[in-house]
């Protein structure tokens, strides 16, 4: 009895690691399509409405998701108040506060970060061109992110925990 109970337990507990470790791979997903939206919304106030940039931003604040709504705002408070004069140093320093609520690996936040570091610093057209280039990298990522099956690691905790099971019968 206690051999079947211990069983049961190792099963669950693999099962339950591996959808937990499933489940960061889909928020990455969603977070990365929660960027690629902002990211779109920006370069329509930017390039198309000409609008300055801590006003697009406070907008693009409106239209997103937690947590990137407060960090948008956050960052756009910043650069209205002339806190901060650039939108990367804005954007790196309140980052800190939601690191924990995003989940972006070290190329998604580079890809942010390199867009982040042109923004504002040459006209429209030039602008445009560094629109696209993030938002073809972020494409790029979303489509990785997809293909990261994240049924394969729910699955795999699961395998593995029957596996652990049978070996102990």
């Amino acid at each position: 009895m206690v051999k079947i109970i211990l069983i049961i337990s190792i099963f669950s507990i693999f099962t339950f690691a591996g959808y937990i470790y499933g489940e960061s791979f889909r928020k990455r997903l969603l977070n990365l399509n929660e960027c690629y939206k902002g990211v779109l919304l920006l370069q329509n106030e930017v390039v198309f409405n000409t609008t300055p940039l801590p006003e697009a931003l406070y907008e693009i604040s409106k239209k997103s998701k937690e947590p990137f709504n407060k960090l948008i705002s956050n960052v756009s408070d910043d650069l209205k108040n002339g806190e901060i004069g650039d939108v990367y140093i804005a954007f790196k320093e309140n980052y800190e506060d939601v690191k924990e609520e995003v989940y972006l690996n070290k190329e998604d936040k580079d890809i942010l970060g390199d867009f982040l570091k042109s923004l504002g610093y040459s006209g429209v057209y030039g602008q445009e061109k560094i629109f696209n280039l993030a938002l073809e990298n972020l494409k790029i990522n979303i489509k990785e992110a997809g293909e990261e099956s994240t049924k394969l690691y729910r699955y795999l905790g699961m395998c593995f925990g029957a596996m652990i099971s049978i070996f102990l019968l």
